[in-house]
């Protein structure tokens, strides 16, 4: 049987320290042709603790997602960003935004972000959306106090301009509970 092109994550989540939240390796992210190494470089080691990234090496279709293995608190809102790295040899990013999108429930309708990572720093992880001294989690998603599913599904993509784009690393996935104060 053929290898299948598509990396499946292994759902190994991290919690946070406050168990306020979650940080996904790309060993728990699924990634789109993340098997083939044509398209992407993927971390060897396993475990939530590993630092290595996914690395692009080229992809015309962009599209890595997650979810959470547990249900979210009911009534609370959840901030949402990917830390990764513009490398060198970047290329293909200009005029091809990257949307950060999030849904509560496999029913759930989609929340939307879109970032430029052309006008990033090279070599410098950083977490998109960028965040800045007024706004600590531009990217929110609230779960309804009468939500029948709230599991959380989210993504990274870049799956409309059929550009090829590469030199990008994806270090991890993080969802933050908000406190309300």
């Amino acid at each position: 049987m053929a290898t299948k092109p598509h990396y499946e994550g292994r759902n190994d989540i991290e919690e946070l320290k406050d168990s306020k939240g979650w940080l996904l390796k790309p060993g728990a992210l699924n990634i789109v042709w993340g098997n083939d190494n044509r398209y992407w470089s993927m971390p060897t080691g396993s475990g939530t603790r590993q630092e290595e990234a996914a690395k692009l090496l080229q992809v015309c279709w962009l599209e890595v997602t997650g979810s959470t293995k547990n249900p979210l608190s009911k009534g609370k809102k959840y901030g949402i960003s990917f830390t990764i790295e513009l490398m060198d040899g970047a290329f293909g990013w200009h005029g091809c935004p990257v949307f950060m999108m999030a849904k509560i429930g496999k029913k759930g309708k989609y929340r939307w972000q879109k970032s430029d990572l052309s006008s990033l720093p090279k070599n410098q992880k950083l977490e998109i959306p960028l965040k800045t001294s007024e706004n600590k989690y531009p990217f929110t998603i609230d779960v309804n106090p009468s939500e029948d599913d709230p599991v959380l599904y989210f993504g990274l993509y870049e799956v409309w301009t059929g550009k090829w784009k590469g030199g990008l690393n994806i270090y991890q996935a993080k969802i933050e509970e908000i406190s309300s104060t």
